[in-house]
């Protein structure tokens, strides 16, 4: 590291440059990936809810495809899996959104129905014969318990507020199934069904099972919400590796001298890979370290704001591979350096 240290005290405006730019990179992937995991929470938090305890998803799928949309659960559907084989608790589950309306407020929603008795997200209150509304919609259209609003036309009393659990960028209203059935103006009882157990009818027809990743792909805006936010990173993840990379190579291609003089007074390419590859983990990490920090920071704020997640995975992760996408390049670049001969390279830059 002699030469490495020796450089980066010699030239320390050229390495703050560098650093500068990868600092800038990590922040903007971090940023990125914070908003990618956010939008996702807002989509699928009440999903993630409903299968805490590894239960499956069962939609109706007659085009062979899974979905929210199209997906309905007959009486017959739902006795068929409660009597099959290793069921051991199979819950019927509507979900709709709609329009809640109160004291001439309104606001949109998503609703789910689940049986009376059941527990929700965020609060000690089950499902009884009203409805628990998210914290959110009752203030907005200034709602407590004991009051009534109307849900997609049908007049509901307000059994609780409870804390706000997302289904697909909509604060989620719970009800009981029959609320649910009346409200959606369903044909069917349920939209799909939680199985618990290894169910598994001889009979399925147009039926389709799926875990919680089956069933976050099952939602249309979710699905293609992620596959553009991700497109993007992969994008951002490709332009930082070839900007570290062009910085990297020409930074080691500018000290061809120092290499070809420590090869000919006998050093070795492991020790001259170490001492390139040593002073680019110096930089790059100075770079990721503050753009990570900067990131986590300005995440944290506009989470206040917006649906925004600040974790260690949204702020290390991109860091981490930043990191790893300089060392590579650091590599590939001294490694062809270290073939020139030494004689050349110091009559080249004689």
């Amino acid at each position: 590291m002699f030469l490495g240290l020796r450089d980066i005290r010699s030239a320390g405006g050229r390495f703050a440059l560098i650093a500068s730019v990868v600092g800038l990179i990590t922040l903007l992937i971090v940023m990125l990936t914070g908003l990618t995991q956010g939008l996702g929470a807002r989509n699928t938090a009440a999903l993630e809810y409903l299968a805490k305890d590894g239960a499956k998803f069962v939609f109706t799928a007659p085009t062979g495809e899974a979905s929210f949309s199209s997906s309905e659960i007959s009486q017959e559907i739902l006795d068929k899996w409660k009597d099959a084989a290793g069921a051991e608790n199979v819950t019927p589950v509507g979900v709709n959104q709609t329009r809640i309306e109160s004291n001439d407020r309104a606001d949109s929603a998503a609703v789910m129905g689940l049986p009376v008795g059941t527990s929700v997200e965020g609060s000690s209150e089950t499902i009884g014969e009203g409805a628990l509304v998210p914290k959110s919609i009752a203030d907005k259209i200034e709602v407590a318990a004991g009051d009534t609003l109307n849900i997609g036309g049908v007049a509901v009393k307000v059994d609780g507020v409870v804390e706000d659990t997302y289904y697909s960028h909509s604060s989620v209203v719970w009800v009981n199934s029959e609320v649910w059935k009346k409200e959606s103006h369903s044909p069917g009882i349920a939209t799909l069904l939680l199985v618990r157990g290894d169910a598994q009818p001889q009979d399925m027809k147009n039926e389709q099972v799926t875990d919680l990743k089956g069933a976050f792909d099952a939602l249309a805006s979710y699905k293609s919400e992620q596959s553009s936010l991700k497109n993007m990173q992969g994008f951002l993840y490709a332009i930082s590796a070839l900007v570290t990379i062009s910085f990297l190579t020409v930074w080691t291609l500018q000290r061809t001298r120092d290499i070809a003089v420590l090869t000919a007074l006998g050093a070795s390419k492991g020790y001259l890979l170490k001492d390139a590859i040593g002073q680019a983990a110096i930089v790059l990490a100075m770079g990721v370290i503050a753009g990570a920090g900067i990131g986590a920071l300005l995440g944290w704020i506009v989470s206040q704001a917006v649906p925004f997640e600040v974790s260690v995975l949204s702020v290390l992760g991109p860091a981490a591979a930043i990191w790893l996408l300089g060392l590579v390049g650091s590599f590939v670049a001294v490694r062809n350096v270290t073939k020139v001969d030494p004689h050349i390279a110091l009559g080249a830059a004689a």
